[in-house]
């Protein structure tokens, strides 16, 4: 299964994404209005990203971020991947225990739906990068 090949991928494709989102007329207020600083820490190869969306900022890590999460995921690389390329039922995969979750997740949740046209834009961000080696 097609996963990231090195720390960095997360930070650049899930977190340029975010960047992404934050400018958007419609999702970038959403995003901020939850008040979610979550962190997205993932597996195969251990990484992670901070995502401050009330700031409207990306992080590489806790360790970079001004705010303290308050809200994390934890999954593997893989599934992050494929989330991303809309091949991922959130709810699902955490009721199976491929995410794991702790902190203010339900403010997160409720996004999810409005996402999905993100989904285009990771699958184009990645063609870009040449990284098909990640598409599935």
């Amino acid at each position: 299964m097609p996963s990231f090949t090195n720390a960095s991928d997360l930070y650049t494709f899930v977190g340029g994404i975010f960047e992404k989102a934050y400018q958007d007329p419609d999702l970038g207020p959403k995003l901020s209005g939850t008040g979610a600083v979550l962190l997205v820490k993932c597996t195969d190869p251990d990484s992670e990203v901070v995502l401050d969306m009330p700031n409207k900022k990306v992080y590489p890590s806790a360790a970079d971020s001004p705010e303290t999460p308050n809200a994390t995921m934890r999954m593997d690389t893989d599934t992050a991947n494929r989330f991303w390329q809309g091949k991922v039922n959130m709810t699902l995969a955490m009721a199976k225990g491929q995410v794991k979750t702790e902190g203010a997740i339900m403010k997160v949740l409720k996004l999810v739906p409005s996402t999905k046209f993100l989904f285009p834009i990771y699958i184009d961000d990645l063609k870009n990068a040449g990284r098909e080696d990640l598409l599935v």
